[in-house]
């Protein structure tokens, strides 16, 4: 019983203190972090068209929580922001691109797909993705994505 007890004075607050850590810097996120992300989807691939660079697309969807996370964590990490440049990303939203969600089949979120320059679908991961591991992919996938020549 005692044992029981001292869990409860202990376990609850600082249960409480991790959870309003985890609130508050979901909270702080910004939308999109840090990455420079283009705002309209034709344009976006007609630069990348031109630049020769692959395509980043991140879906989110509004009250979305994974989606704030990677905003807050994988978005403003510097590794993921320095690699972000050598891709044309763009961001899209379930409530105003839905032509685009239909498009590509969207039905969970975050998604974050890598299309080559001329629009075609490479690869998709959905869900949260920690910095390190998005860091990771990018690296991988970036050869692939490139247009040879």
């Amino acid at each position: 019983m005692r044992k029981q007890r001292a869990l409860i004075s202990w376990g609850v607050p600082l249960f409480l203190v991790l959870w309003a850590g985890v609130l508050g810097a979901l909270q702080g996120s910004r939308y999109g972090g840090d990455v420079t992300w283009a705002t309209d989807y034709d344009t976006a691939l007609a630069q990348a068209q031109r630049e020769r660079k692959p395509v980043l697309i991140s879906a989110h969807m509004p009250g979305c929580g994974w989606c704030r996370k990677m905003d807050a964590e994988t978005f403003t990490d510097p590794g993921v922001v320095g690699l972000s440049r050598q891709f044309i990303c763009v961001r899209i939203d379930s409530d105003v691109d839905s032509i685009l969600i239909e498009k590509y089949r969207i039905g969970q979120f975050p998604m974050t797909l890598i299309l080559n320059p001329e629009g075609r679908e490479i690869t998709r991961f959905a869900g949260y993705v920690p910095p390190e591991r998005f860091a990771t992919i990018l690296k991988e996938l970036l050869p692939m994505a490139r247009p040879s020549g």
